[in-house]
């Protein structure tokens, strides 16, 4: 039965970025929320007949199922949509336009999807170029099949080809730079594709020669960003697809700079461009916030008009509501019928489906009233280990069902979210929430068995299998995070690592320099401060950043991806000015997964994708930032060890005591005593040897020259001269240079 253990098909409560890209392994029950589901194909179906924008908010608690539904429309749509996966944007509101962009691309980059559900041995953002490449082929062929024939067309022609599509583009399209169309095309180039593509994406740490070799004159430039973004949607129009965007996991954007920014990005997409779906996931709390930030004149654009409403029209949302029993029967026997559960009830002969659960443990979970997926996936994995752990040790099947009864959690009541539905549909009737808590009386369970018979996953180990999956993910990307990103993972590192509170205030580059290209903040705890920068920028952008942190005090980390080469005099001399006093840190890739994965993780922990973990202690919040900030990998990282060392108070250099000083206040090291002076009666007293100094001062002889001052032993207590008499002259004692007396 430990073959079973192993295989717990109810682990996965959630669905992570990876899951989103991974349609081979994507386990899914299309009747759960279909009625949603069907909301967002309308919109994408009416965004494609008339190239449009649209938006729609989707709505729900955590764990109700939205980021499920986002890897479902990538799905299901397969070849005609282009699809983006955006979650956890910046805090920084300056930073979306280059976040959306870098994602957009990144997004593209993965395998597009052919009519079968397959993928295709071409990237989306490739299909994109051949559909821009059609108007110049004389032929008319479908793109699968251009995708063939483009292999077998000599390198001279394809160039020519290519120059002809970027003539045509430049024609329909005349604010838009020659250069960006150039890299568009030229991912159809084999040696040009992954340096084009990362152009595109706003890359700053590309190097002269490969700028160069692209034929374009510079990075990107953040001005021309925003113009970027509008002019995919405008080509995707142009293949006959819609621009997909899917924005989730915003339960950070809280402030009106935020919201402002948003509504900057949504105006562009629906007023400069067109084809574009944006779906925006929230859950209720938040919704609320967005609900009371947008303009009348976004919700002009966006909403449905309603009296009632807020300023007259009411936001499109599209609600997640709580399975109800028959779907929760659904989603269980989906789970059950993986490819690893089935082989090996046919290996051991076992022809139920259901195996190693039985029918009675189905009936408690599909039992009681609506509840969220997530939810019952945690409950159902909890009775999938009691029943292999049960087996194992052989107990009576009547003791099973009492400790499963009584450990079963009691039904998580839900109330469900008024439905609003978009244009032109039918809001469907609410599921009624029934209660239905089960109590076991305590004295009619049986005493205890000699061992447990089931054990809860401890979060470290939990926490730990979720944290290497996320590394994977990351490791998996095909543009690497940018210096934006690599800043705000940073911030999620320190707040992880330090004890609240932490004062976070943005520095003062991007006032100064507006294509500043990372993340410049102050981070102060515990009577300490560190300064975090973040770099990817190459030649004149960086030396400027340079230029602007060379005179920090030694409270500054400069950080930079090791993608981003450091090279030029000019550029060298200023990084080892900056490396005198402070701490330069280039980051390598497996730093970077780890920063990735720390980010994927805090962005599920707070839409509560952990909240109905079965795991011992519970997966409260507390709990799991605990167990993150206890992991070895996070705790043992390159970056946090160099923010600790900047972030310790400095230890002023010890002050090097000067020859008047070792006069004045001789070594603690014991001197040898001079010898004693016989004398046949005791001095006089002070008041005597003071009025004889005044009556007749008396000369002293000169020193004799010596070639190394020597300190003398103290001598015998002397008065102190009367106030206003005037002192030895000091011109005799050796000036400092000299060393100390010995």
């Amino acid at each position: 039965m430990s073959d079973y253990a192993a295989m717990n098909p109810f682990v996965s409560t959630s669905v992570g970025e990876n899951d989103v890209w991974n349609a081979a392994n994507f386990l899914d029950v299309p009747y759960i929320h279909s009625v949603s589901f069907g909301a967002l194909k309308i919109a994408v179906d009416q965004v494609r007949a008339q190239h449009r924008s649209q938006v729609r908010f989707v709505r729900g608690a955590g764990g109700s199922g939205k980021s499920h539904l986002f890897a479902r429309l990538r799905r299901e749509c397969t070849d005609k949509i282009f699809y983006t996966y955006a979650p956890n944007p910046p805090l920084q509101p300056e930073a979306l336009e280059n976040f959306i962009l870098t994602r957009f691309v990144s997004s593209l980059r993965h395998p597009a999807r052919s009519a079968d559900g397959n993928e295709s041995p071409y990237s989306q953002l490739r299909l994109l170029a051949y559909a821009l490449l059609k108007p110049v082929v004389e032929q008319d062929v479908t793109l699968s099949e251009l995708h063939e024939a483009w292999a077998d067309i000599g390198i001279e022609t394809r160039k020519e080809l290519i120059h002809q599509a970027v003539q045509l583009l430049e024609a329909e399209h005349p604010m838009v730079p020659r250069s960006v169309l150039r890299c568009l095309l030229n991912v159809l180039r084999d040696d040009k594709e992954h340096l084009a593509a990362q152009w595109l994406s706003g890359a700053a740490y590309l190097t002269e020669n490969e700028l160069k070799y692209l034929n374009v004159p510079e990075p990107l430039a953040r001005a021309d960003m925003g113009v970027v973004i509008q002019l995919f949607g405008k080509l995707a129009a142009q293949a006959g697809s819609p621009a997909v965007l899917v924005l989730d996991q915003l339960d950070l954007i809280i402030t009106q700079p935020q919201f402002d920014e948003m509504q900057r990005l949504l105006f562009s997409l629906i007023d400069q461009s067109e084809n574009w779906v944006v779906l925006i996931g929230l859950v209720a709390e938040r919704f609320a916030a967005w609900d009371a930030a947008l303009t009348q004149a976004l919700r002009g654009r966006i909403g449905v008009p309603d009296s009632n409403a807020p300023l007259g029209f009411r936001l499109p949302v599209v609600d997640m509501l709580p399975i109800a029993n028959e779907q929760k029967r659904l989603l269980l026997t989906c789970r059950l019928e993986i490819p690893e559960l089935v082989a090996q009830r046919k290996k051991d002969g076992i022809t139920s489906a259901i195996h190693p659960l039985l029918e009675e443990d189905i009936a408690r979970l599909t039992a009681g009233g609506a509840i969220f997926p997530r939810h019952l996936l945690a409950a159902a994995a909890e009775a999938y280990t009691t029943r292999t752990m049960a087996a194992q040790v052989h107990l009576p099947q009547e003791v099973v069902a009492v400790v499963t009864a009584a450990t079963e959690p009691t039904t998580v009541v839900v109330s469900p979210p008024v439905y609003q539905p978009p244009v032109a549909e039918t809001a469907p009737v609410p599921v009624p929430v029934v209660e239905s808590i089960r109590e076991i009386p305590v004295a009619a369970l049986p005493p205890p068995p000699p061992s447990p018979v089931a054990s809860k996953t401890s979060l470290a180990e939990k926490m730990d299998a979720l944290f290497q999956q996320a590394v994977d993910a990351a490791k998996s990307e095909t543009v690497p995070p940018s210096a934006i990103d690599l800043g705000e993972r940073t911030r999620d590192l320190i707040e992880l690592m330090v004890a609240p509170p932490v004062t976070i205030t943005e520095g003062d580059i991007r006032k100064t320099y507006e294509n500043f290209d990372g993340a410049d903040r102050w981070f102060e705890w515990g009577g300490g401060k560190v300064r975090i920068v973040t770099s990817d920028s190459m030649r004149g952008s960086f030396i400027a950043v340079l230029e602007r942190i060379k005179e920090a005090g030694g409270d500054t980390l400069l950080l930079r991806n090791d993608i981003a080469p450091v090279s030029g005099q000019l550029t060298m001399e200023l990084l080892n000015a900056y490396k005198a006093k402070n701490t330069f840190h280039h980051i390598p890739a497996t730093e970077t997964a780890l920063l990735s994965a720390l980010g994927r993780i805090l962005a599920a922990q707070r839409e509560g994708s952990y909240d109905q973990l079965a795991t011992e202690p519970p997966a409260t919040k507390d709990n799991v930032i605990a167990a993150l900030r206890n992991h070895p990998l996070l705790r043992g990282i390159r970056l946090w060890e160099m923010i600790q060392k900047v972030h310790a108070p400095k230890q002023s250099a010890p002050v090097q005591a000067s020859v008047l000083s070792s006069i004045v206040r001789p070594s603690t090291v014991p001197l040898a005593k001079p010898p004693a002076v016989p004398s046949a009666k005791p001095p006089p007293p002070p008041t005597m040897m003071a009025a004889a100094a005044v009556a007749k001062p008396v000369a002293r002889p000169p020193s004799p020259p010596v070639a190394k001052p020597i300190a003398r032993p103290p001598g015998a207590p002397v008065a102190k001269p009367p106030q206003g008499m005037l002192r030895p002259p000091m011109s005799k004692l050796p000036p400092p240079s000299q060393g100390n007396a010995a």
